[in-house]
Formats: C-alpha cells, sequence, structure tokens
C-alpha cells in the first residue's frame, strides 16, 4: 500500500463531520433568532416597526405601522395608510376644508409626545378661532419623518403631499442639523437623497441617486428593522450614546448656575451653525439648504398653495435660565444664538416667501416663565425634542402667523 492511500476517504468523512456540524450551528443560531424574535413580540419590549425603505426618499413612515415609543417622552405613535402620523385623510379634499401639510423632521412627527399633543394638532385646534377660516373645517396632514432633511422635504411635497390639494404648505426647518443633513460632505448617513445648487437649479449627488448597488444597501438596511432581533442589535450602540448624552445632561442641568464650564454641545447639533464664518463646505450647504427651501415655495404656489417656512428651536436657544446660553455663545465666540435664523429670514426677503423664527420668542417664553420648553423627565430637562409645553407654544405661535397671513390676503381682495 502507498503512503497515504487511504487519506482521500478519510478526508471525505472529516469534510462531511465540518458540513453537518456547520449545518447544526446554522439551525441553532436560527432557532435562537427565531425564539428571541418571538420572546421580543410577545413581551413587548422591542423597537416599534415605523419606518421603512423609500426610493424616492431613502426612508418613509410605514403606513398602518404602530408600536410605543419611550426613549425619549413617552406615545403612542400611530401611523395611517398614507404613511403620515396621526389620523386617516381622504385624498380628495372635503368640501369646505382647509387643509395645511405641514413638512419637517423628528421634531415635526414628534414621537416624543401623543400626537393630539404635536404642534400641528395644537395648530389646528387654533386656527378654527381664526376669522379668516370661519366656517371652514381645518385640516392639518403632517408629513414630517424623523432624521429628514430639506431635500427630502421638498421630495415628500412633490411625490406625496401635493397629491392632497394643500391650501397651504408649512415647512418646519430645525437649523441644528437640517443644514448638515441636506450636505453631501457633512451628513454622515449618505441612505437619502442628496442635491447641489448649481447655476439656480438643483442637480442630483451622491450614491443614493447614482448606485443602485448603494440603494439596494439601503434597502436591506431599513428591511431589516422587520426583526426584532435584528433592531435590538441595531440600536445597542446608539442607546449606549444615549446613556452618556443623558449623564452628561443631568451634570450640565444642576450645574447650569455655573461659570459655564460644563456647558457642552448636545449630540446631533452643530456648533457651525452659530458662527458667522464657516469653510467652503459649511456654505455649499447653507446654499443648498436655501435652494431647496425656495423649491418647496415655488412647486407649492404652482399648485395654488400658500407657502410659510417656520424655523424651530435648539435646546441651548431656548434654556429657561439665560446663563446657561450666554455662556454657550461666550465659549463659541458669538454674541448671540440666532445668526441661523437671521441668516434663513435674510433668504425669505430674498427669495420672497414669508417666514417665522420661533427660536426669539420661544426663549423670552422661557426665560420669563422659567419653563423647560425642550427635554422630558427620562432624559433630561431643557435638552432634546420639544415636551408638550414646547409643542403647545409653537402650535399657537404658528397659528397666530396662519391667520395673520390669511387676514392679510383677505384685506387684499
Amino acid at each position: 500500500m502507498f503512503l497515504g492511500e487511504g487519506l482521500p476517504h478519510k478526508s471525505a468523512g472529516t469534510l462531511g463531520r465540518t458540513v453537518r456540524a456547520a449545518i447544526l450551528i446554522a439551525a441553532g443560531v436560527l432557532v435562537a433568532a427565531l425564539a428571541g424574535e418571538l420572546a421580543l413580540r410577545i413581551l413587548g419590549i422591542g423597537e416599534p416597526h415605523l419606518i421603512t425603505f423609500d426610493s424616492k426618499r431613502g426612508w418613509a413612515l410605514l403606513p398602518n405601522g404602530s408600536g410605543w415609543q419611550r426613549d425619549e417622552g413617552e406615545a403612542f405613535v400611530s401611523i395611517n395608510r398614507w404613511g403620515m402620523r396621526g389620523p386617516d385623510f381622504s385624498l380628495a379634499k372635503p368640501p369646505g376644508t382647509y387643509r395645511i401639510a405641514l413638512l419637517g423632521d423628528s421634531f415635526t412627527e414628534a414621537q416624543q409626545v401623543p400626537y393630539d399633543a404635536t404642534f400641528g394638532a395644537v395648530m389646528g385646534r387654533e386656527l378654527k378661532g381664526c376669522p379668516a377660516l370661519k366656517g371652514r373645517n381645518i385640516e392639518v396632514l403632517n408629513f414630517g419623518v424623523d432624521s429628514y432633511g430639506t431635500a427630502q422635504e421638498w421630495l415628500t411635497l412633490r411625490h406625496q403631499a401635493l397629491r392632497f390639494s394643500p391650501d397651504m404648505v408649512i415647512v418646519a426647518v430645525f437649523t441644528g442639523n437640517d443644514i448638515r443633513n441636506n450636505s453631501l460632505s457633512l451628513e454622515g448617513d449618505k441612505c437619502r437623497p442628496f442635491f447641489e445648487a448649481r447655476d439656480g437649479e438643483l442637480a442630483p449627488v451622491g450614491p443614493f441617486s447614482n448606485s443602485l448597488t448603494f440603494r439596494l444597501s439601503c434597502m436591506a438596511r431599513f428591511w431589516s428593522r422587520y426583526s426584532q432581533v435584528l433592531n435590538l442589535l441595531g440600536n445597542a450602540k446608539s442607546r449606549l450614546r444615549q446613556l452618556k448624552f443623558e449623564l452628561a445632561s443631568r451634570v450640565n442641568h444642576e450645574n447650569h448656575a455655573s461659570s459655564g464650564s460644563n456647558v457642552h454641545s448636545e449630540p446631533g447639533i452643530n456648533d457651525q451653525i452659530y458662527l458667522p464664518v464657516q469653510t467652503e463646505v459649511w456654505q455649499r450647504a447653507w446654499r443648498t439648504t436655501e435652494a431647496e427651501l425656495s423649491a418647496i415655495a415655488r412647486d407649492a404656489r404652482s399648485h395654488g398653495a400658500r407657502v410659510l417656512v417656520v424655523t424651530l428651536s435648539n435646546s441651548i436657544q431656548v434654556y429657561p435660565d439665560p446663563r446657561v446660553p450666554e455662556a454657550y455663545a461666550r465659549r463659541l465666540g458669538v454674541t448671540d444664538l440666532f445668526a441661523p435664523e437671521r441668516r434663513l429670514a435674510q433668504a425669505a426677503e430674498r427669495d420672497g416667501y414669508p417666514e417665522l423664527n420661533l427660536a426669539p420668542i420661544m426663549a423670552r417664553y422661557a426665560q420669563t416663565h422659567h419653563i423647560f420648553l425642550h427635554g422630558f423627565k427620562n432624559t433630561s430637562m431643557g435638552w432634546g425634542h420639544w415636551n408638550e409645553m414646547g409643542h403647545r407654544l409653537a402650535g399657537r405661535l404658528i397659528a397666530e402667523r396662519v391667520c395673520e397671513e390669511l387676514g392679510a390676503k383677505l384685506a387684499e381682495q
């Protein structure tokens, strides 16, 4: 017998055992994953499935999705058949109805508070007392989606909101990260469409628009959210970051009357928006944002709708103790924190659409009444998204401005 004559038979046996072991391991992992999936769903401790892939905007709210959100504030979130948070609406506008399409990001979707407490719902109730709308039914359609930038809001208007024949389009701008969201260079999450302003036009740029392979990877990312196990694993890192932020926020809150040594930048908010001198990358981000807002106004008007651009508030701008934003401004080397609002107001005047800056008004209210407009007991008061008081104040202020705009229109006729 030649040396090694029996080895092929032995290798085949070893290979067979390896394959069987791999199959058993894979089956075990699959059974464990299915058991985990079932357990998470039965116990109700998984993440609510509210987001799905969208070929035009990157992602969108999942039609008929629902679930509890308890990470920041607490609310049951229900998505209607059209992919909007809130009650269902008919596609055709009912007779005698004044419709408002509300575009925005997480502040507008407002998963942190019950739907009836969102500023869109508050605004709808307040407008019932507007003389210019006397006798008309008011419908506020909330097209806000978590983490959207102005580009996605523009596409939402074109491909979704205009189908509902709105009489007015309101764009809620969150300067804390909207400017960054609109920049291919600054935004980390590339699973979204990007545009650049070129010769008066908005040109699509970036992998989401130019690469089918990349879009497919984005599709897989959002489809993985159907699995509660993958959701749980995927959110572990962000939860650790959130915990770190909450601890830092509590320290900051407890020491807010200090000289400012504990004042910090809020995660997700870019300090650069407050600075007068910026890099060319930031200048392009601003120009793109302004061009997208102008495009929203143009498209809304071309369909017979009025438009109002509303800038919201960053938490540091409206902190109830004025020493906190003052210390933050000193650290940045600026005189105040309302430079983003002034820039957007100038763009609105230049491009000819009305705008409302909420932050300075809300800051005066918070500091006069010593009340937190951002933050929740299960995170940290003063930081994060608007709480119910913040939404209530914003809804009333926006309703007042809308009523003024409509009253001025009547006076002109």
